[in-house]
């Protein structure tokens, strides 16, 4: 930590590192180590994150007669904990990187007004002064959220006044007497609030991308891997076809390649057609790579060697070959060019994230910061894990060293995560799964150093779907990868939408036979008993807004007439009426998620041509399991349903459901090519749903036993 920065210090020195009590990131320039006395300060270099972007601090922008004030307040946030404060609570860590970044933006506000009212110093402002600057704020065409966050950036130089020199505190006393800046910034009748607007992805756009990325990842992707490294030991003279050149003139190698194309039927490497009637051009540097000649050059005298030759031009410069099929088909019918290499190296990246992000429920930043040699197998339980760095929370200084500093924590994931993650490693050198460049050296953020950033995963995303569209087509001529209507895709967008498929469709198959079922115990599994609970609240969120959602559609059929049959038919009609009763509470807080759910949560389960009012004491599958020795849930286990359940009703939904079951069983039962025992099982259920019908369609009354 720098020296306090007390009532007997003077003025900071011009030379002093603003980064001096911070770690930076392995490999900054020198350039990046900004001293107090620089105009611009770069403080990227202590955040933890490479693919962050943290934008400089340019001091010339700001009042000329303030600079020095704010700068000296700026190093205070760098350099001492954040203090126990009416607006916030402290660990005893500095301020983070971002944070920061954010409050001088938000500080920038301010110190514009003190210049423009004439203020020279920060010991200048009084009360009167900040409930004028209160009155600017509240006039700004600005959301309140955002009034909030330039209130609290003034709350925040009066939090950290021990820290600073005389010049440098406000005049005030707690300013604005305490009260909350969301009730500060709030104008009359207006709720502020920290409602999570990321949308969702609509399902489905989302079970189409995570479709298509999974194929991606199984059957496109090692074409794509393929292609690029053959082309990769092309490049660098490591090819096996290579080898026989050795020793041989410029001359030889191309009379020795001639022969080997007509020999095997192979094109001359082109240039891709730009129109339809241009002739066929020869790609001569690519000839010049593929046979190492010197300075990558054909020489023209050589050149009549290969156009006498009467080969056949290609459309491009082809590697690898296509080996994945997709329906009993190879996904293209020619292999890949050199210039299609670059995008689909990019869609491949695109798609791995996709997998990553979505089916491991990590933040964007996490996924992002992944390195090689991440994915692993638990020795003891088998679990797939991977292994990276917090997203939140403590023990996000940056990495003193690559290999020396351990890594944060682990996710349970699910094998096509870790099958992602091997294709990611054979695309890039880079100690980064997702470098800030797969194709290029970035010269600002070398992908040694840096990660890809969220915003670049957007557009990848976007490319990713437009090129699927273009690709491939389904046969009723709609889009693969049907549009959004939020809008764009972009990375925060999954975890919250993993959430609301866990929720709503926890019986659904993704694709590739994958079981929300199975990501949702993975992903529960990787977050449970961490100090991270943002998944878990999620989850609780959307359980909420399901079971409110299922119980209104419920009682809406009732008063429309439905009509439920079964032993528990009476109950589950109490327990709508009841649940409907109850107004609920408007729920401003995560916490108080959980408590409304024990009055929403009517325990009632709709599943395929059957509703279980679940009761633990009556609940077949419950007894049954605990006759067996087996735990116990708290919930119906659907595998485990028995007919005779005193928990089951049947309302006119299921019995539409049991109806089309009922002729497929009809079917199964009098098929003479099915053995007999499959038949008579077939039979006998075709007479439980009869039976179920049967009493579904008993007069009103006679049907409901309760």
């Amino acid at each position: 930590m720098g020296p306090a920065l007390t009532d007997d210090a003077g003025p900071v020195a011009a030379n002093v590192r603003v980064l001096r009590a911070r770690t930076v990131r392995p490999g900054t320039p020198a350039e990046k180590l900004s001293r107090f006395e620089d105009t611009v300060w770069h403080l990227a270099p202590a955040h933890p994150d490479a693919h962050a972007k943290i934008n400089a601090i340019r001091w010339d922008h700001w009042p000329a007669e303030l600079v020095e004030q704010f700068k000296t307040i700026t190093l205070a946030f760098l350099e001492h904990p954040t203090p126990n404060s009416v607006t916030m609570t402290s660990r005893g860590d500095p301020m983070s990187v971002r944070t920061l970044s954010f409050r001088l933006r938000t500080l920038w506000v301010f110190a514009s007004w003190m210049s423009l009212h004439h203020l020279r110093s920060l010991r200048e402002v009084t009360d009167q002064h900040l409930q004028q600057y209160r009155r600017h704020v509240i006039g700004l065409e600005a959301s309140n959220r955002r009034k909030a966050d330039l209130l609290a950036a003034v709350r925040t130089i009066w939090v950290y006044r021990a820290c600073l020199p005389p010049q440098c505190r406000l005049a005030t006393t707690n300013p604005w007497d305490g009260v909350s800046t969301a009730r500060l910034a709030s104008a009359p009748g207006r709720a502020w609030g920290a409602e999570n607007t990321t949308p969702r992805v609509a399902p489905a756009t989302m079970e189409a991308l995570l479709d298509w990325s999974l194929r991606m990842v199984e059957t496109i992707g090692p074409d794509i891997v393929a292609a690029r490294a053959e082309l990769g030991q092309l490049e660098t003279g490591a090819h096996p076809s290579q080898r026989p050149l050795e020793g041989l003139s410029s001359r030889q190698r191309l009379e020795a390649f001639v022969a080997a194309a007509a020999a095997q039927g192979h094109a001359l490497p082109g240039h891709p057609a730009r129109n339809p009637h241009e002739q066929a051009r020869i790609n001569w540097s690519r000839i010049a790579v593929l046979l190492r000649l010197p300075h990558h050059q054909v020489h023209p005298s050589l050149r009549p060697i290969v156009v006498d030759s009467g080969l056949p031009i290609a459309d491009g410069s082809p590697m690898g070959t296509i080996t994945g099929t997709i329906d009993g088909r190879p996904w293209r019918e020619r292999p890949i060019t050199t210039r299609e290499l670059p995008g689909l190296v990019s869609h491949l990246s695109a798609a791995c994230f996709v997998v990553v992000s979505y089916l491991s429920g990590m933040r964007p930043g996490e996924v992002l910061n992944l390195r090689r040699g991440c994915a692993s197998q638990d020795e003891a339980t088998g679990q797939l894990l991977v292994v990276g760095r917090y997203g939140k929370g403590t023990a996000r200084a940056p990495r003193p060293t690559v290999g020396d500093d351990p890594w944060g924590r682990s996710w349970v994931v699910v094998r096509p995560v870790h099958q992602a993650m091997a294709l990611l490693e054979q695309l890039s050198d880079s100690p980064f799964v997702f470098p800030a460049s797969l194709l290029k050296p970035h010269q600002l953020r070398p992908a040694e150093h840096h990660a890809r950033r969220p915003g670049e995963i957007t557009r990848d995303l976007s490319n990713l779907i437009a090129w699927l569209n273009a690709t491939f087509h389904r046969a009723d001529g709609r889009p693969l990868v049907p549009a959004d209507p939020a809008g764009r895709i972009y990375p925060t967008r999954f975890r919250r939408t993993l959430a609301y498929f866990i929720v709503r469709r926890p019986r659904g198959l993704i694709a590739a036979a994958l079981q929300y079922g199975h990501v949702s115990t993975t992903v529960t599994l990787s977050y449970s008993g961490k100090a991270d609970t943002g998944w878990l609240d999620d989850l609780a969120i959307e359980r909420l807004e399901a079971i409110i959602e299922h119980n209104e559609r419920d009682h809406a059929l009732l008063q429309d007439g439905e009509h439920v049959s079964g032993p528990a038919a009476t109950e589950y009609r109490d327990r709508i009426e009841r649940t409907h009763r109850f107004a609920g509470r408007i729920v401003n807080r995560v916490r108080n998620v959980e408590r409304l759910l024990g009055h929403a949560d009517t325990s009632i389960h709709h599943g395929e041509g059957m509703t279980c009012v679940y009761r633990p004491e009556t609940a077949a599958c419950r007894t049954t399991r605990l006759t067996q020795g087996l735990p116990a849930h708290d919930a119906p286990l659907e595998a485990e349903c028995q007919s005779g359940c005193a928990n089951l009703a049947y309302t006119d939904r299921d019995i539409t459901q049991l109806r089309e079951r009922l002729d497929i069983l009809d079917h199964a039962a009098a098929d003479v090519l099915t053995p007999a025992p499959m038949r008579d099982r077939a039979r006998a259920q075709a007479g439980q749903v009869r039976a179920v019908l049967a009493q579904h369609q008993a007069p009103s009354g006679q049907g409901d036993i309760s």
